[in-house]
């Protein structure tokens, strides 16, 4: 049923109180004096010229970071009035308490426009979940001049705010700091870093340490010195994503943050360092389907985030035959398969261990398995009570299972990174850079 249009003020409720007091001198009188004030009421409320209103809202926000929405309401008539506003937000957006805050929008926050002009009024938002979030109509009741109604109307508007995994805040722990300290540290030049991949670069003398392989036999007999070969890591290669986003990776390993938050920050790191390298990125979504699958291309780590923003899990057993399959098949030109996942199950951990072993033939595999803290805190903790005792059991009996599996895959040739959640972006990125370093791909 749709709301009415005008609504009366508490100024009208007060008088059609008093006039039911009219009733002691008679039905008529009182029923008049009714009339006279509803009409009053309606009369003041077709005066009223209705505001319009405008929405700023940035276009990305990251994950439980505080973001700033503004409303502008302007007012057309040659009076100032009084109007409230508010808006519809997604369910996933919570409003942030305090002045201007959260109780005051939702009843509707009372801005005094002046004559001919503007105000602009503010709140603020946090994400409660990644992806893509709606920002709906806007709402506002105007007061009318002689205070006696409210006129209600509707900006019919809509924005749309991406919310990202928030690499800034992942970056703020001690484990992003490591990233920042190794990425500025001294002799690491932007485009190349030397190691033991396959490209040329130049030729130095040679100094204590050095590898002797390395030395350029030819070189050295011309310069009658030792000159050893310096190489780069290779640029242009093919580095795949695949993304589990079946039930393991739906579990909350912080207040805010799901085992994937994690890894999608990972993925953000990633793509800015390949950027660097002039590798190309490849993305593979999937949980017990494929759900997005795209070619690589140049590093592009702002589409990547739209890709990536999207991503959505499911309380569904991950197939990852099916999903390591089609990536095989997909990406011919060898690659790089870093894998965010984690290990449980027994079934389950046998054949992502089977599936990457195949994919190994024509690729190189490497899986990084995401811990829960709690659950190791749950397999080491003290028994208090019997129950306490359960708890433990199963809790030992899952960390060692999991331990079982990643030391199989190991033993299959897979490349692992078994870390904890906050150190998932400089773990991953860590071995990255010493599969560039060491040729491996």
């Amino acid at each position: 049923m749709p709301r009415p249009a005008v609504v009366p003020s508490g100024l009208t409720l007060a008088l059609l109180l008093g006039a039911s007091f009219l009733m002691l001198a008679g039905v008529e009188l009182a029923l008049a004096a009714d009339a006279l004030i509803l009409s009053a009421m309606w009369a003041d409320a077709r005066r009223v010229r209705l505001p319009g209103a405008k929405r700023e809202v940035p276009r990305i926000s990251a994950l439980a970071a505080v973001t700033e929405v503004a409303i502008t309401v302007s007012n057309p008539a040659a009076r100032a009035v009084l109007v409230k506003v508010t808006d519809d937000l997604d369910p996933c957006l919570r409003r942030v308490p305090g002045e201007g805050g959260a109780d005051e929008w939702e009843a509707g926050f009372a801005a005094a426009v002046p004559a001919r002009a503007s105000v602009r009024c503010s709140y603020r938002v946090t994400p409660r979940t990644r992806g893509f979030l709606e920002l709906g109509a806007i709402h506002m009741r105007t007061r009318s001049p002689w205070g006696l109604a409210w006129r209600r109307s509707r900006v019919a508007v809509s924005h749309t705010l991406q919310v990202q995994p928030g690499v800034r805040d992942l970056l703020r722990d001690r484990s992003g700091y490591a990233i920042r300290r190794r990425l500025r540290a001294p002799g690491l030049r932007r485009n190349r870093l030397w190691g033991e991949g396959r490209e040329f670069e130049s030729l130095r003398d040679y100094a204590r340490g050095d590898d002797p392989r390395t030395i350029d036999w030819k070189a050295s007999a011309k310069r009658r010195r030792y000159v050893v070969r310096n190489y780069e890591a290779e640029r242009s290669q093919n580095i795949v994503l695949a993304i589990d986003a079946g039930r393991h990776m739906r579990e909350r390993l912080s207040a805010v943050r799901e085992r994937i938050d994690y890894a999608l920050g990972a993925c953000m790191m990633l793509a800015g360092r390949a950027q660097k390298f002039g590798d190309r990125i490849g993305v593979v979504v999937f949980d017990d389907r494929i759900r997005h699958m795209s070619p690589p291309r140049r590093a592009d780590p702002p589409a990547l985030a739209g890709v990536l923003a999207g991503v959505e899990t499911r309380l569904v057993e991950p197939n990852y035959p099916l999903a390591l399959a089609s990536l095989g098949r997909t990406f011919r030109k060898r690659s790089l398969v870093i894998l965010f996942c984690d290990v449980v199950d027994g079934s389950v951990s046998r054949a992502l261990a089977s599936s990457l072993s195949r994919i190994g033939r024509a690729h190189l595999p490497l899986a990084v398995a995401i811990r829960n803290p709690a659950l190791e805190a749950a397999a080491a903790g003290e028994v208090a009570r019997p129950e306490d005792a359960w708890h433990r059991a199963a809790a030992e009996e899952l960390v060692q299972a999991r331990a079982t599996a990643l030391q199989a895959m190991r033993r299959s040739g897979i490349l692992v990174v078994d870390t904890l959640p906050g150190d998932t972006l400089v773990r991953t990125l860590d071995k990255y850079v010493e599969i560039k370093e060491r040729g491996l791909l």
